[in-house]
């Protein structure tokens, strides 16, 4: 019996021994350069890149470059419908962006949004003046990051729902739960999918996926937290879908609901509930994470001259804006924030497919089919080939210029990807950033206090963004 236990022992060292050396020397890829333990761990059928060029290649128009499983995360067993972002088929894709884009997100509809985002910024002010130490001082100190992960998803839940699925703000009611904290393990799971695909295919099982909704509810036995929200959500749309028509206030969902039954773009209702979840998902994380970092880069002492700029266009505030209307002052402070301090610090994989094998700009052999590639766009917002040897410092005066430098900046900035397969929330997303930086500098003088603080997963989730917060004589 200890001879075979040995001779099972050798077997699995060899094999092992075997595969390490093939992975190293003899697999198609093996020659490209990359650190040691990463042919092990996303490796090796996995390359990244950091040019533009290439980012191009990736995520632009190349039919043959695709979606893989990684994008089915979050996705239940039962939930037939993809999204927008889970799409595969850019025929589909366009398809469906042109259902999702044209009745709520283009750039006019947006603005009816603006109501509802001056509403939640009111709402966020009062909690930053509730939770500012010591209270009733006019200079006080608050932990701003856990209130813009509220205030985004609040915004962003009304935007999309109306009062449908609950009283607003949503996260002050008992449904809410731990919704906040529930909605970032997901994303932290969504960034181990792309590791581990056998691990994303178990916990979107019918079993897991049954075991954890049985852990959230609360005293009296109602769903609580996402699993609540999620009920709530098929609720409205399968079962009540007239209740959100009926709202009267603009909202996304309603929108999607009300495009009449013979237009071509008109959606069913799976399609309405895959699209308006995945909205749940992809929009209030990033947007708490871009909003964290401009507020602390304002409140830096190079930010202190951009908080002056931005305040004198503070008419902003009360007038109707678009993305493209934002003030230079504001954009520049923006986009360079969410530049160096990227929202989303992975990749976002593509799988290499027949008729792609060269399409990478920088390779000169072609690589094989199924290859995984992707580009980060946390290594592509710091690289000095592409914004100079000050790539690693924040200074929004480089997107200040005329309109022709401001197009040529415009090429470089990937924050919301590129291409077909680009943000499609962008605008709706521009304009709640701006409404809050503007709502907060024009209340307060801000002066961030310590470092920046979080961790990189899917998204950037910043657990401590202190500000000092010094009143303003002139606040509203």
């Amino acid at each position: 019996m200890a001879s075979l236990i040995v001779v099972i022992a050798q077997l699995t060292v060899l094999t092992l021994a075997s595969r390490m050396v093939y992975l190293c020397y003899f697999h198609p890829l093996a020659p490209y350069p990359g650190p040691f333990w990463a042919r092990f761990r996303v490796a090796p059928n996995w390359l990244s890149f950091s040019s533009l060029e290439d980012f191009d290649a990736i995520y632009g128009f190349n039919k043959s470059v695709e979606k893989g499983d990684f994008y089915a995360f979050g996705r239940s067993p039962s939930q037939r419908e993809a999204s927008i972002f889970s799409t595969k088929s850019d025929t589909i894709h366009r398809h469906k962006k042109r259902k999702v884009l044209g009745p709520a997100l283009s750039s006019s509809k947006v603005a009816r949004y603006e109501p509802v985002i001056e509403e939640h910024v009111a709402i966020l002010l009062a909690r930053l003046e509730a939770s500012r130490q010591p209270a009733g001082t006019a200079i006080a100190t608050a932990n701003v990051a856990p209130l813009i992960s509220r205030f985004t998803l609040d915004t962003m839940l009304e935007i999309l729902f109306g009062s449908a699925i609950a009283s607003n703000p949503y996260t002050d009611s008992a449904a809410a739960g731990a919704i906040c904290s529930q909605l970032r393990k997901m994303t932290k799971r969504a960034w181990s999918y792309s590791l581990w695909p056998i691990y994303g295919r178990i916990m979107n099982s019918w079993a897991i996926n049954y075991l954890l909704r049985s852990l959230f509810y609360n005293g009296d036995g109602a769903q609580t937290g996402m699993t609540g929200l999620a009920a709530a959500v098929h609720r409205a749309i399968m079962r009540d879908p007239q209740h959100v028509m009926q709202s009267p206030k603009p909202g996304i969902v309603k929108s999607w609901l009300e495009v009449p039954v013979d237009d071509v773009n008109r959606m069913k209702q799976p399609e309405v509930l895959a699209e308006a979840m995945n909205m749940v998902f992809a929009g209030p994380g990033s947007m708490a994470a871009a909003l964290t970092a401009i507020v602390y880069h304002l409140g830096s002492e190079e930010g202190q001259v951009w908080q002056d700029k931005i305040r004198r266009k503070g008419a902003v505030s009360s007038q109707s804006i678009t993305a493209a209307t934002i003030p230079l002052e504001l954009q520049a402070v923006m986009k360079e924030a969410m530049r160096f301090q990227g929202v989303f610090p992975t990749a976002f994989p593509r799988v290499i497919m027949s008729g792609a094998e060269r399409v990478i700009p920088s390779l000169s052999t072609p690589l094989p089919v199924g290859t995984t590639v992707s580009a980060n766009t946390y290594v592509l917002s710091r690289s000095r080939e592409i914004w100079g040897d000050d790539a690693d410092q924040w200074i929004p005066e480089r997107w200040i210029g005329d309109a022709e430098h401001r197009r040529q900046m415009e090429t470089k900035f990937v924050a919301f990807s590129k291409g077909p397969r680009g943000c499609v929330g962008k605008d709706l997303a521009l304009i709640v950033l701006a409404k809050a930086v503007m709502g907060l500098i024009l209340q307060w003088q801000i002066i961030s206090v310590g470092s920046l603080r979080g961790k990189s997963w899917l998204e950037m989730q910043y657990d401590d963004c202190w500000l000092e917060l010094r009143r303003l004589s002139t606040a509203p």
